[in-house]
């Protein structure tokens, strides 16, 4: 099982802070097709910038989640601590296993 980490973050498209800030229209209109992009600053990742669909599908995996288990967020916190300290599973791989 893959985990997550700041190596798994190589394969992505990365932006530094200035250059997206000059060519923010330029990025925009490749976000569609790259899905994500690492935003950087002093050459370390900072942030993620996703397309439109790609945080919509999050969002409504969110909310779904939430419907299902009302302790969802107790939970979600706990996962993220075990992820910060243990790692976890890349995102595509989760899309990927739910077939969204």
């Amino acid at each position: 099982m893959q985990t997550i980490n700041l190596y798994s973050l190589l394969d992505k498209k990365f932006i530094g802070a200035d250059d997206l800030r000059k060519q923010l229209t330029d990025i925009l209109s490749k976000l569609p097709k790259e899905k994500e992009m690492v935003i950087t600053q002093n050459g370390k990742p900072k942030g993620v910038l996703v397309d439109i669909e790609t945080y919509i599908r999050i969002k409504e995996l969110k909310d779904d989640l939430a419907d299902y288990d009302p302790k969802f967020v107790k939970k979600l916190n706990k996962a993220l601590a075990d992820v910060k300290k243990h790692g976890g599973i890349p995102a595509e791989k989760i899309w990927e296993e739910l077939d969204i």
